[in-house]
């Protein structure tokens, strides 16, 4: 297979399309581009046109710290506080190396920004993640603890880069990373109004068919807002093998896997993930806002980098990474290893056995429902998704021929499923069973006494909870649609907005509801009271 033939479905005139860089032993040796980085002026993509990387910025943020580290200017098992004074005294102390690796137990800032009314759309600045910081009264976790990605752990980054530098991660980046390698269309994007020529938008598919502009206006950095081309992480994949920036020590230590405070390792190391594709070990990130998408991966024991800068959604990035290592790279014994086991037609038993009701402590339940021999996976969101079965007794969502998770039964001593746990390979502290449960159908007098007021001290923010029909909902004077809540578990009732997944009734002694308890992506546990009739 061809390069142009991997990336066909990518070329098509009028839509979006991906960047590719590929380095190999000291040398760039593939830069494509496919579709138009500017569908209302068919601008081409380039090897020089300019995307938005999200979350592939992290590693740039991480290897500042570590330079900074190796400077002095910080240790990494400082005190945050020591740099970050507005950071909240939570009686355990978060050190530079929590944020590094996502142990620290800070909730997500996306999730924070979405339950305090704030689109996501809008101008979202530096200044209100630290605010949000600021007001925090508890963490999803104690620090060390556990392992659960956050992007707030990141911004914070940034600030202990300018504080310990005295420059903004933008310069210092730009003065002691970019410039240095000749990465001359990269920086940290710090002003949305500034003009960026050659820049990609991003699009996203239109229920009728077409293109719409999928619209990104942040200006916070750490976690993300890296701009850059394929041509310059190739410039970044060379310091790998050969560093201008740093030395090979440094190189080393931030491939290193981070660990908990109990000695576990886990599988981020700064700012870069230790994976495998095609049979050989990568250290990479991906990276997605809007409907931008982005990957880096570098292959350190074949000097051999991957740089994908996509301008929509793509689906299936595990093909297109092993199609280009199988391209330029010979193939290994343990190719076959990256793969899922065969798939499987499932038994009477278990088609009769595993449907039905699903949660666990911190994500929204799930059904599993029959439907001729098949099943299907429905989320609270209404997605539907057939369930695949594989013969090592596992099942997933069909997610590619990798999946970054997938489940195996849980039964009781009878021998009755009782649950499903998630067998991905994560670490123990971060898989939580979902376990099977009754669905409830509270009664109108059960859902009209939780209506009323709730107020967030830590997001300055009520949100009313009122009934509608038989349905629960919550709105707060930011809201444009109200978010409809389904009936989950005694107290409990889950909804599809990544920041207000799951909701719990809190109540006092006599009963009666007190307060909330709310639950979104990487954000646990945020305190809602229930404001009292005058």
């Amino acid at each position: 297979m061809s390069i142009d033939l991997l990336f066909e479905e990518l070329n098509r005139p009028g839509s979006p399309g991906i960047s590719v860089g590929l380095f190999h032993k000291g040398h760039g040796v593939c830069l494509r581009g496919y579709g138009s980085a500017d569908l209302e002026h068919s601008a081409p993509i380039s090897p020089d046109t300019v995307f938005h990387v999200a979350s592939v910025s992290k590693q740039f943020t991480a290897f500042a710290i570590a330079m900074l580290a190796r400077d002095g200017a910080l240790a990494l098992r400082d005190d945050i506080r020591k740099f970050l004074p507005f950071v909240p005294d939570f009686g355990r102390v978060i050190t530079v190396q929590h944020l590094v690796h996502h142990t620290s137990g800070l909730r997500d800032q996306w999730s924070l920004l979405g339950l305090g009314g704030q689109d996501i759309d809008n101008r979202l600045r530096q200044q209100q993640v630290l605010n949000l910081v600021a007001r925090q009264q508890a963490l999803n976790f104690e620090p060390g603890s556990d392992h659960l990605y956050s992007n707030t752990g990141y911004t914070l980054l940034a600030e202990i880069v300018r504080v310990t530098s005295g420059r903004t991660l933008r310069q210092f980046t730009t003065e002691r990373m970019f410039a240095p390698l000749g990465m001359t269309h990269t920086f940290f994007y710090d002003d949305i109004s500034e003009v960026v020529p050659g820049r990609a938008h991003s699009y996203t598919k239109s229920k009728e068919g077409g293109w719409r502009r999928a619209l990104l206006n942040y200006e916070t950095v750490g976690a993300t807002s890296l701009l850059t081309t394929s041509e310059d992480l190739l410039k970044w994949a060379a310091n790998f093998s050969r560093p201008r920036v740093g030395d090979a020590d440094l190189i080393r230590e931030i491939g290193e896997r981070g660990m908990l405070d109990d000695g576990t390792q886990i599988n981020y190391a700064f700012g870069l993930m230790r994976s495998s594709h095609a049979g050989r070990n990568a250290l990479l990130h991906f990276g997605g806002d809007a409907a931008f998408r982005a990957l880096f991966a570098y292959f350190p024991a074949d000097d051999f980098a991957v740089a994908l800068l996509a301008n929509h959604v793509v689906e299936d990035w595990d093909k297109l990474i092993n199609g280009l290592v199988d391209l330029y790279l010979k193939p290994t014994e343990e190719r076959a290893n990256d793969y899922r086991p065969a798939t499987i037609s499932p038994s009477e038993a278990l088609l009769n056995e595993l449907p039905g009701c699903y949660l666990n402590d911190f994500e929204p339940a799930i059904r599993i429902e029959r439907e001729s021999e098949s099943l299907y996976w429905t989320a609270a969101g209404g997605e539907r998704r057939l369930v695949t079965f594989r013969a090592d007794g596992t099942f997933d969502l069909g997610a590619g021929p990798r999946c970054w998770s997938y489940y195996r039964p849980c039964r009781d001593a009878p021998g009755r499923i009782v649950g499903f746990e998630d067998v991905a390979g994560r670490i123990p502290a971060t898989t939580l069973p979902r376990r099977r449960i009754e669905p409830l159908s509270p009664t109108s007098a059960q859902l009209m006494e939780l209506e009323g007021d709730y107020r967030s001290a830590e997001l300055d923010i009520t949100y009313t909870l009122a009934v509608d029909g038989r349905r629960l909902t919550a709105r707060s004077v930011w809201s444009g649609q109200p978010v409809v809540f389904t009936p989950s578990s005694p107290d409990r009732f889950d909804a599809e907005p990544f920041w207000m997944n799951i909701i719990e009734i809190v109540r006092d002694a006599r009963g009666s509801p007190k307060g909330l308890r709310v639950h979104g992506n990487r954000m646990r546990n945020v305190w809602f009271e229930k404001v009292l009739a005058s």
